[in-house]
């Protein structure tokens, strides 16, 4: 009976070391399938925003998850109304440009400064990640009711130079001066993204809206970017 007795204990006990090893061996296994399923996953920096910015995300959010998206969200509150709980922008900013892509809701820009900055939080973050181009898609969808039918159009506007820099200032009390800057280099730049836009998405043609009329130097540099550029898409 002692002897076996002593042979059920070693049977048990190597029993139990294969069992042991066995989920060391699965939980290695699934450790590795985690980390592999993480790393096939985007990251995505997100910024839910002001007002109903929020909401909004949080429907993304929900959509995502029901379509199972991997995708991993890396949240920052960023906003101007309540800067004492905003993330610094060089943090915001470096996510944005590690991860290549962001989800970001609506930044209110209040009515006043508090620091008597002009260049809201939305220009800032545009010029430290050089965002020049402002990229909306307008169409009509069929089905849903509107003013005007078989509307497709994209406009492709400049937001880093021209009239939304926020650069004025008063000279003399009861005097404000706007400044409008154009280059040729950021005028050829926004006008070959266009340009390759169009070609990569089967557009047919590519207006310049300018005033080169009134502005004759400003604008009318704007212009002749366009039109020298129009020269290396002949088609």
């Amino acid at each position: 009976m002692a002897l076996l007795a002593r042979n059920l204990c070693k049977t048990f006990s190597q029993a139990a070391q294969k069992s042991t090893v066995r989920a060391l061996h699965v939980g290695a296994i699934r450790q590795q399938e985690s980390a592999v399923e993480q790393e096939r996953k985007t990251k995505c920096t997100l910024i839910p925003g002001d007002g109903v910015g929020p909401e909004l995300v949080v429907a993304v959010q929900n959509v995502f998850k029901a379509a199972d998206v991997p995708v991993d969200f890396e949240p920052y509150f960023l906003s101007e109304v309540n800067p004492t709980l905003s993330a610094p922008l060089d943090q915001v900013s470096n996510s944005i440009a590690r991860n290549q892509v962001c989800l970001k809701g609506i930044l209110a820009t209040p009515d006043h400064s508090m620091t008597g900055e002009l260049q809201t939080l939305n220009m800032k973050l545009r010029k430290s990640l050089d965002l020049y181009s402002n990229v909306v898609h307008v169409k009509s969808l069929p089905g849903v009711r509107s003013r005007h039918q078989n509307v497709d159009c994209v406009i492709i506007r400049e937001q880093t130079e021209g009239e939304y820099s926020a650069l004025e200032h008063e000279s003399v009390k009861g005097v404000v001066e706007c400044l409008k800057i154009v280059t040729a280099t950021k005028s050829q730049r926004i006008a070959k993204f266009a340009f390759d836009y169009a070609v990569k998405n089967n557009r047919k043609k590519v207006t310049c809206v300018h005033k080169a009329n009134i502005m004759k130097l400003g604008d009318g540099l704007f212009l002749k970017s366009c039109q020298e550029i129009a020269k290396l898409y002949p088609r």
